[in-house]
C-alpha cells in the first residue's frame, strides 16, 4: 500500500464536522494537510490543532468552493506551499430542505453551486495544476445516501449529490490512460454538526462515526494505482 507519509492532501470543508475528521485522519497518517473552507477563523484553529496533535504541516485557505477565482487561487498556492498534490478530498456542501414546490430558485442555484460546481472546479484545478503533470493521485468525492435514492423535502440536495456521482465517473473515464484514479464515497447519516442542525437529528436513529468514514478515505489513498475503487458504500447497520 501506498505510503502517506510527506504527500500532500486538499480538503474541503474542512474547518469542522467531516472535512476536519477526514484532515486529522490523514494528518496522522503523515500527510501534509491544505484545508479549504469559508469560516476562516474556526479553519485556522482547526489546523492549528492538527499541527499540535500530529506535527503535520498545514495550510489555512479561507475560500469558496462556489468561486472559480477562489478555487484557481486555492489549488495554485497549495502547489505554491506544499509541491504535488497527492489527494484531493471533495467534502464541502451545503443542506437546506424543503419539498419541490417550496423550493426557490435561489436555493437550487446555491446547492448546485456549493455541492456539484464547487467539486467540478476544485477537481479540474487539482488536474490542471498539479496531478495531470506528474501522472499520478487520488480524486475522492463526498456524495451520500441522497445520491442513490430520492430523500424527502431534499429534491435539490438529492440532484447534487446524484450529480457528484455522475462527475466522478466520467471523471474517471478522462483519467484511464493515467494513473490517477477517482473513488466516490456514498455514506448515509454521518454525525456531524450538519447532523446536529438538521430536521433529521434523532440520536436513537442510528449514525456513523465519522471517524469511520475518514479511514475509508485513508483506505482508498493508500492503494497503489493499479487498485480502482469506483465507489465505497458506508452506511449505518440501521439504514439498511
Amino acid at each position: 500500500m501506498v505510503d502517506l507519509t510527506g504527500r500532500v492532501a486538499l480538503v474541503t470543508g474542512a474547518a469542522r464536522g467531516l472535512g476536519l475528521h477526514i484532515a486529522a485522519e490523514l494528518a496522522r497518517a503523515g500527510m501534509k494537510i491544505a484545508g479549504l473552507d469559508t469560516r476562516s477563523e474556526e479553519l485556522a484553529a482547526a489546523l492549528d490543532d492538527l499541527e499540535n496533535r500530529y506535527g503535520a504541516a498545514t495550510l489555512a485557505l479561507t475560500a469558496s468552493v462556489a468561486s472559480e477565482q477562489d478555487v484557481v487561487d486555492a489549488v495554485g498556492r497549495t502547489v505554491a506551499v506544499f509541491g504535488p498534490i497527492h489527494a484531493l478530498v471533495n467534502n464541502a456542501g451545503i443542506r437546506m430542505v424543503a419539498p419541490v414546490w417550496e423550493t426557490g430558485t435561489e436555493t437550487w442555484d446555491r446547492m448546485m453551486a456549493v455541492n456539484l460546481r464547487g467539486e467540478f472546479l476544485c477537481a479540474r484545478e487539482v488536474l490542471r495544476q498539479s496531478m495531470l503533470e506528474h501522472g499520478e493521485g487520488r480524486l475522492i468525492f463526498i456524495s451520500s445516501i441522497a445520491g442513490r435514492r430520492g430523500v424527502r423535502h431534499s429534491c435539490a440536495y438529492s440532484a447534487t449529490k446524484w450529480g457528484i456521482l455522475g462527475l466522478a465517473h466520467s471523471i474517471a473515464q478522462d483519467l484511464k490512460d493515467t494513473s490517477i484514479r477517482v473513488t466516490t464515497i456514498t455514506p448515509g447519516r454521518v454525525e456531524t454538526p450538519m447532523a446536529h442542525e438538521s430536521e433529521q437529528w434523532d440520536p436513537e436513529r442510528g449514525w456513523t462515526d465519522p471517524d469511520v468514514l475518514a479511514r475509508a478515505v485513508a483506505f482508498c489513498l493508500r492503494q497503489d494505482p493499479d487498485t480502482v475503487i469506483p465507489e465505497f458504500h458506508l452506511h449505518h447497520q440501521a439504514e439498511l
